[in-house]
């Protein structure tokens, strides 16, 4: 038998568009927010990727306490010039406690500054950009008790450092 302390449900029962997370707690509280498929679409994806793309993975799940939203986008074909397919990939998580969140941030963090990190001031409470300029972007920040990291993996011929910076701001705003 299953046990939880929090019910997470989707709910179309919101005025806007899309679906709403609906979580419900065992003392009867109900809080509305932002689904997390919402922060990361598809055409966000098309503008980074420069180029047509779908979705090729999306997982939500609750442990511990933490709602985790993972979702990546793939290019629909191989760049000819540079012959790699761009992904694109979102991970998202939602703690109990603005503690559990900076925790997880300074730990990825600090395994990454050795490799060349740039804090980044415009985004969230804290944020971090990091590439090796020739295979991926990473962006990770964190607002209050959430936390995101969006990656490409393969940068392309078209892949647009632009639009992910763009991209990396709407979600945080939407935080």
């Amino acid at each position: 038998m299953l046990s939880c302390d929090r019910v997470t449900t989707w709910s179309n029962n919101n005025p806007g568009p899309g679906l709403n997370l609906v979580e419900a707690s065992n003392d009867g509280l109900v809080q509305d927010s932002k689904t997390p498929a919402g922060l990361f679409t598809l055409p966000d994806a098309i503008r980074i990727l420069g180029e047509p793309a779908h979705l090729s993975d999306s997982s939500t799940t609750t442990n511990a306490g933490i709602l985790t939203y993972r979702c990546s986008f793939t290019a629909n074909s191989k760049d000819e010039k540079s012959g790699k397919t761009g992904v694109v990939y979102l991970l998202f998580e939602h703690y109990n406690q603005v503690d559990s969140a900076k925790k997880k941030y300074t730990f990825i963090k600090t395994a990454n500054k050795d490799h060349g990190i740039t804090v980044l001031h415009d985004l969230g409470d804290e944020a971090y950009f990091h590439t090796d300029k020739t295979n991926f972007y990473f962006v990770m920040a964190r607002k209050g008790r959430k936390v995101f990291n969006m990656k490409v993996n393969k940068i392309t011929s078209s892949t647009s450092l632009d639009e992910f910076n763009k991209v990396a701001k709407q979600i945080t705003d939407a935080l």
